[in-house]
C-alpha cells in the first residue's frame, strides 16, 4: 500500500504539472513552450475548458464524454450558443439553479428555520418553476412579499416562514437580503424600521393539521405599497442586486460588480453573462476567477464514476432522507437532508441565506479524503474498469481524460504515461490508468471550474 500510494502521488504529480503551471511566468519561462490546454494564446478558454464551464454553471454537472467530444470536436461557429440554448431549457438548470434560489430563500425544514418537510417540497417546487418559466424576479417576488394562505399548499406564504425571526423586523431583513442585497448586519436600524412598517399587520397561526400554518393579514395590508416601490419605484435598484447574485455565482463574489439595471429574468441575464467575452477568458492568463466546484456538483460526480449509491442523513425523525439513489445531490430540496461528505466540502446550512454559508475553500481534511478515501477509491475502481480491459493502451487513457476532465492527454501527458507503463511491465497495464484517475481526481482541473 506503501508503494502503491508512493507512485500515485509521483504520477499525480507528475501529470498535474505538466498540465497547470503554477504561474503564467512559470509557462512563459520556458525556453519553447507547449500550448496551454486551458488558454489559447491570446488569453481566452479552450473549448476543451468551455464545454466543463457551461456544463457546471448551467446544468451543475460535468458533461459526459460523448458531450464533451461532441463540443471540443465540433467545430460549429454556432455551438457555444447552441449549447447555452440547449442548457438553459433543460431540467439540469432548472434543479441546479432552483438549488441556488433554495440557499438564498433558506429552503430547510429543521432548527433554526422549521419550515417542515411538507412545505419544504412545496416551496421548491415553486422555486424550480420561476426558474424553468423563466419568471420575472419581480413577479415572483411580489407573489411572495403579497402571499397569504396555508404553507402546505401556498408555497408562496413560506417566504414569511423561512427565518428563524418571524417578526416584521425579521420579514424587513429577509426582504432586504433578498431583493437588494442588503445583509442583517448592513441594514441600518432606520431602513429596517422603514420595511417593517409594511408587515405590521401580518400574521401566522397554527391550524389543526399537523405542522399546518396559515400566513394572513390582520388588519390593513401594506404589502402592496411595497412591491410598488421595490419593483417599480427602487427596480434598478432591486435589478442591479438580482445581476450581482447571479455574476457572483458565476464569476465569484469577488467579481460581482456590474452596472445598475438590467433584466430582471433569470435565463435572460445568464445568456447574455455566458456568451460575453468576459467569461470566455482563460484562468491562467485570461483573468477568469477558478473557483473550487460545490460539493452537490462533486458529489454527482464521484458518484457518476463508478455509479454509487448516495446515502444521506437527516435530524427529522421522518424517514425523508431516504432518497432514491438516482437523485441528484443537486436536486435534493430539504437543506436538513445532507451527508459526511456535503458537510465536509462546503454545502451551506441554509440557516442565513448568506453566501458566506457555502465553503469554497480547499482544506487539509479535503485532500485527506481525496487521496485516501475508500469510498471514492472504488468508484474510481469501477470507472477505470468500464475503460474496456480489450481496449488499447492509448483508448483508455483517453477515455480517462474525457471522461474527467473534458479533453484528451497532450503529447507530453500521454508520453509521460506511456513511459510509465512500459517502465512496469505487465502491471502497468492495470496501475497506470488507475492512478492517473487518482491524479485526474485530485488535480486542479477536476476540482475547479477554471
Amino acid at each position: 500500500m506503501e508503494m502503491n500510494a508512493t507512485r500515485r502521488a509521483f504520477i499525480g504529480g507528475a501529470v498535474a504539472f505538466a498540465a497547470w503551471p503554477a504561474t503564467a511566468a512559470e509557462q512563459c519561462a520556458s525556453p519553447s513552450p507547449a500550448p496551454s490546454p486551458w488558454e489559447t494564446p491570446d488569453g481566452m478558454a479552450t473549448d476543451s475548458v468551455m464545454v466543463r464551464r457551461i456544463y457546471l454553471d448551467l446544468a451543475g454537472r460535468i458533461p459526459s464524454k460523448d458531450e464533451a467530444k461532441a463540443y471540443v470536436l465540433g467545430g460549429r461557429p454556432s455551438r457555444r450558443k447552441e449549447l447555452v440554448e440547449r442548457l438553459l431549457a433543460s431540467d439540469d438548470f432548472a434543479d441546479y439553479w432552483a438549488m441556488r434560489f433554495c440557499d438564498v430563500l433558506r429552503v430547510k425544514s429543521e432548527f433554526p428555520i422549521n419550515l417542515w418537510p411538507n412545505a419544504v417540497y412545496v416551496y421548491h417546487g415553486r422555486i424550480r418553476r420561476f426558474v424553468k418559466g423563466n419568471e420575472s424576479w419581480a413577479s415572483f417576488g411580489r407573489a411572495l412579499l403579497t402571499s397569504q394562505g396555508s404553507d402546505f399548499r401556498d408555497a408562496e406564504v413560506n417566504f414569511f416562514r423561512a427565518t428563524d425571526r418571524r417578526t416584521p423586523e425579521g420579514w424587513a431583513e429577509a426582504t432586504a437580503q433578498t431583493f437588494l442585497g442588503i445583509a442583517p448586519a448592513e441594514l441600518s436600524p432606520e431602513r429596517r424600521a422603514e420595511l417593517a412598517a409594511y408587515f405590521g399587520n401580518v400574521r401566522i397561526k397554527n391550524t389543526r393539521e399537523w405542522k399546518e400554518e396559515i400566513v394572513y393579514v390582520d388588519g390593513p395590508d401594506r404589502r402592496g405599497e411595497l412591491c410598488e416601490r421595490l419593483f417599480s419605484g427602487a427596480r434598478d435598484e432591486v435589478a442591479s442586486a438580482f445581476r450581482r447574485r447571479l455574476r457572483g455565482w458565476l464569476f465569484g463574489a469577488d467579481s460581482a460588480a456590474c452596472a445598475d439595471g438590467g433584466t430582471l429574468k433569470v435565463k435572460d441575464a445568464i445568456r447574455e453573462i455566458v456568451l460575453s467575452d468576459e467569461y470566455a477568458r482563460g484562468s491562467v492568463t485570461g483573468g477568469f476567477p477558478a473557483r473550487r466546484l460545490d460539493a452537490e456538483v462533486l458529489d454527482d460526480a464521484f458518484c457518476s464514476l463508478g455509479g454509487a449509491e448516495r446515502k444521506y442523513f437527516s435530524p427529522a425523525p421522518e424517514p425523508f432522507s431516504f432518497l432514491p439513489p438516482s437523485r441528484r445531490t443537486v436536486c435534493i430540496e430539504d437543506g436538513s437532508i445532507s451527508s459526511s461528505f456535503l458537510t465536509l466540502f462546503g454545502r451551506p446550512t441554509r440557516d442565513t441565506g448568506l453566501e458566506s454559508e457555502r465553503g469554497s475553500d480547499v482544506t487539509a481534511k479535503q485532500r485527506l479524503y481525496l487521496f485516501n478515501s475508500g469510498s471514492l477509491a472504488r468508484q474510481i475502481d469501477n470507472m477505470v474498469k468500464t475503460s474496456g480491459k480489450k481496449a488499447g493502451f492509448r483508448e483508455r487513457i483517453d477515455d480517462i481524460y474525457w471522461r474527467l476532465i473534458s479533453r484528451a492527454p497532450t503529447a507530453r501527458e500521454f508520453g509521460f504515461l506511456d513511459g510509465e507503463r512500459k517502465r512496469r511491465g505487465k502491471r502497468g497495464w492495470s496501475e497506470v490508468p488507475r492512478e492517473l484517475a487518482w491524479s485526474l481526481v485530485n488535480s486542479k482541473e477536476f476540482l475547479l471550474r477554471i
